[in-house]
């Protein structure tokens, strides 16, 4: 029997973030990208979501390597919890391993030596039966590819994460030459990003940013504050060029930015000129119109720098009525209230917050309608399935795909953990693996699910009440009277009234409920949650606790 092709998907499909792809033939697997996602609101607590690994534990030794598309959190990011597993060698260009080498090192201790192996734009890099080549895109970071696999099947091209830009501030051009070269030979299947399916036209080049911000620097009364990603290189290399044009030196606040800041320095990425750069120390004692300072939190993070300057917390960095803030990004899915709050802050404290759409600072990393046609028609694929977006970002991009003249039936919605297994003569969705979010919580890693959230939610909405309920070990009867301690329930004022009722209630049931420890808590549990939510209609979590005397 011949083996085909099969295409899992472990996260990134219907979510932002999180992006992993396997692609495996008979006892082989090639894994591209292994990133995180942000927690959404309503996961309290959770520091990173990472993809579900149970699809490999059984097959560690298949993998063959792990190819990574560009330097982004939400492709990199997991990583060091991957090769906790499984130990394999980690193919990209210069920049992205050096940013790799730096979260492995970070996170394992810095004897720590993956195996590292760089590819370029042009090679052709044999992994087991897979051979891979890599072609630039642009993206909103340096270094970012494409890859056109070769399999047994056949040929299959990866978009990444891309745009067509033919003006990037920093890295190649696109190199549409070279991708119509590799389809040319033919392409089974094209998978591609699908993020910005929902928007019409082209997306903006880095280099339409540059009116906005050339105006922003040359009025300016004092310091211009601009908050990005911190991966964000681009943007970063536009700024440094116009701060140099109006005299200003470029200071950077943040940690995660300062490392990728002085990494793609270093490897020539960034063109900083002598002197350009300074450090925050010196820019604060500096006259404020000689500033641009760039900081992480555009998305409203409360550890960021950014949020700590518009709540005033800040160790180095006092916003005061002269300094500009600029916000050089739009608010991720589910950011929109958290970024709002600091804009109100940052406000009150700020000559002037200049953010879309109240100006032209900042322009998408992902294809918009138009380029994805283009890619489209580039590659001519048999088969096409769009990846990396949420689930109305993928239908809008196979109703693209349809209209360019693919047959639906050759298009394929998947979700992450179907296995699409992919031939020459057909391709279906034939089984389903994991594929459901994994959360990281501080050094735990899986041990926090949907009832711990739950949980975690109904204390934010309703605070707690524990009850302490006392009982003698032989007769099995009440020893005492029972103890409440509550938070986040009842203002001071109208606790004592209120904790009156319950102790009341609460004795009622305790003295109907048969002699066992679990007859009293739920009694307790049972009586409580009535009288909460009778009298004040709130349902705070109850903790009923038996103490054996």
């Amino acid at each position: 029997m011949v083996n085909k092709l099969r295409f899992i998907p472990l996260g990134g499909l219907g979510e932002i973030g999180r992006n992993m792809t396997l692609f495996e033939y008979g006892k082989n697997i090639l894994i591209v990208d292994v990133g995180v996602m942000f927690p959404e609101a309503d996961m309290l607590g959770i520091d990173l979501v990472i993809p579900n690994f149970e699809y490999l534990r059984d097959k560690k030794d298949w993998v063959r390597g792990i190819v990574i598309t560009h330097g982004h959190e939400d492709h990199t990011g997991a990583l060091p919890y991957l090769l906790k597993e499984i130990n394999a060698p980690i193919f990209s260009t210069r920049l992205v391993l050096a940013l790799v080498e730096r979260k492995l090192r970070e996170h394992f201790g810095r004897k720590y030596a993956a195996d590292l192996r760089e590819i370029n734009g042009g090679d052709a890099v044999r992994i087991g039966p897979f051979t891979v080549h890599p072609v630039p895109l642009s993206h909103s970071i340096p270094d970012s590819m494409a890859l056109a696999i070769d399999t047994p099947v056949g040929r299959v091209m990866h978009s990444g994460d891309f745009k067509i830009d033919f003006t990037p501030t920093a890295g190649e051009a696109p190199n549409l030459r070279g991708i119509a070269a590799l389809a040319a030979e033919g392409v089974l299947a094209l998978f591609a990003d699908s993020t910005g399916a929902e928007r019409a036209g082209f997306t903006p080049s880095e280099k339409t940013l540059e009116p906005a911000f050339d105006r922003i620097m040359r009025e300016a009364p004092g310091r211009v504050i601009v908050a990005s990603f911190a991966s964000q290189l681009n943007r970063l290399q536009l700024l440094i060029d116009i701060s140099q044009r109006y005299g200003r030196k470029v200071a950077i606040a943040g940690r995660s930015m300062a490392q990728n800041f002085e990494t793609a320095r270093k490897l020539g990425y960034l063109k900083v000129p002598k002197g350009a750069h300074v450090r925050l120390e010196t820019a604060n004692k500096m006259p404020p119109k000689q500033v641009t300072m760039m900081v992480t939190g555009s998305q409203g993070q409360p550890e960021a720098a950014l949020a700590r300057m518009a709540a005033g917390t800040h160790r180095d960095i006092i916003l005061n009525e002269t300094d500009t803030v600029v916000i050089s990004s739009n608010p991720i899915p589910g950011n929109e209230e958290e970024v709002a709050r600091m804009i109100n802050q940052l406000v009150d404290r700020a000559h002037e917050v200049v953010y879309p759409p109240l100006a032209h600072v900042h322009v998408s990393g992902h294809a918009s309608q138009e380029e994805m046609k283009l890619l489209i028609s580039l590659v001519q694929p048999r088969f096409f399935v769009p990846v990396h977006g949420e689930r109305r970002h993928l239908h809008f991009h196979a109703r693209l795909a349809e209209s360019m003249g693919i047959p639906r039936k050759r298009i394929f919605e998947v979700q992450n953990g179907d296995i699409l297994e992919i031939g020459e003569d057909g391709c279906k969705v034939v089984d389903k693996t994991a594929g459901g979010y994994i959360f990281v919580d501080g050094t735990g890693v899986g041990d926090i699910g949907p009832r711990v959230l739950r949980e975690r939610d109904a204390l934010a909405k309703s605070g707690f009440v524990t009850v302490f309920i006392p009982i003698s070990k032989k007769s099995r009867q009440l020893n005492g009277k029972p103890h409440m301690v509550t938070r986040g329930v009842v203002y001071s004022e109208q606790a004592d009234e209120v904790l009156k009722g319950a102790e009341s209630a609460l004795q009622t049931a305790l003295k109907r409920s048969k002699r066992s420890k679990s007859a009293y808590e739920t009694n307790a549990r049972d009586a409580l949650s009535r009288y909460f939510y009778q009298t004040i209609r709130r349902r705070p979590m109850i903790v009923p606790v038996v103490v054996e005397l």
